[in-house]
């Protein structure tokens, strides 16, 4: 196997970057407090890039009704498509709805569709005593208005993804639903933004070094100032590897530019005393957990 396979990752066909800005919003204090890890948030950053959505910023709030207003506040003044994944069961603490209908306002009451979906699929008036009914069906009790509209994008699935205002999209928080159900809006997701795909090829090459950061960082900096010369596609980037005795330099670009990307691995070989990595290899170290 040549050097260029060993070190190039084809990616998936990804989408044309349009200006649509993003933001995730985290919500639980058991991700706070430690108890479980947010997986959400990584998934929904790789969806972002494969999707040709700009992500700026992913926020990680409690359980707590002035926090989430404060902050989606915030960040519905700066963003276009925000996520919130958490906080939509039926105890106490989980106050997701009701804390986003107050950000913007807004009333909430039982959705009847959700509630009739809730029916079909879970039966709960046959299991349930009349209190923990009506803790059941708070799942069901929606922000309330206009601007709300409700996504279902699975049959077998009573819980949407709630939109308000067609900004702010709520999600559920168990890592299943959260990435099945972002999968399958996809395609809503993209008539919404107008995400137009793009065929063109990604190619990225890792070089691994023993040099620190600090003493390749020259030499990257004049390498993207060239590259950008010859595509604003073409993307450097260094990621340490602690207690690995290494670092790794990416470059990415499109396929039309292959040829260009490889002479950029070369000489990055060639100046910074390293080797090609392959993707695969890269993915691995990145994931490595002290």
């Amino acid at each position: 196997m040549n050097r260029l396979t060993r070190a190039t990752s084809q990616l998936s066909p990804v989408f044309r970057m349009p200006k649509i800005s993003a933001a995730c919003m985290i919500i639980g204090d058991e991700v706070l407090n430690g108890k479980i890890i947010d997986t959400n948030s990584r998934f929904f950053a790789k969806y972002c890039w494969d999707t040709g959505i700009n992500l700026r910023e992913i926020v990680t709030v409690g359980d707590d009704e002035k926090q989430i207003v404060e902050t989606l506040q915030g960040l519905t003044k700066k963003y276009e498509f925000i996520v919130t994944s958490g906080g939509i069961g039926p105890t106490h603490d989980d106050i997701t709805y009701e804390s986003i209908a107050k950000s913007f306002g807004m009333p909430t009451r039982i959705d009847e569709e959700c509630k009739k979906r809730m029916q079909r699929i879970s039966n709960p008036e046959s299991r349930l005593d009349p209190e923990s009914l009506k803790n059941f069906y708070r799942m069901a009790t929606f922000p309330y208005g206009a601007n709300v509209k409700n996504y279902y994008v699975a049959d077998d699935l009573w819980v949407p993804i709630c939109s308000v205002d067609n900004k702010v999209y709520i999600l559920p928080g168990i890592p299943q639903l959260f990435t099945r159900m972002m999968k399958q809006f996809t395609p809503t997701l993209r008539k919404l933004y107008g995400l137009q795909e793009d065929t063109r090829e990604y190619v990225r090459f890792f070089v691994k070094t023993h040099l620190s950061e600090s003493q390749i960082s020259q030499f990257l900096r004049k390498l993207q100032e060239e590259a950008a010369e010859v595509s604003g596609d073409i993307k450097i980037g260094s990621y340490p590897h602690f207690g690995m005795g290494f670092n790794t330099v990416s470059i990415l670009g499109t396929k039309e530019h292959e040829d260009y990307l490889k002479k950029l691995s070369d000489m990055t070989i060639e100046k910074l005393d390293g080797e090609p990595v392959a993707a695969e290899l890269e993915e691995k170290y990145s994931n490595i957990q002290s």
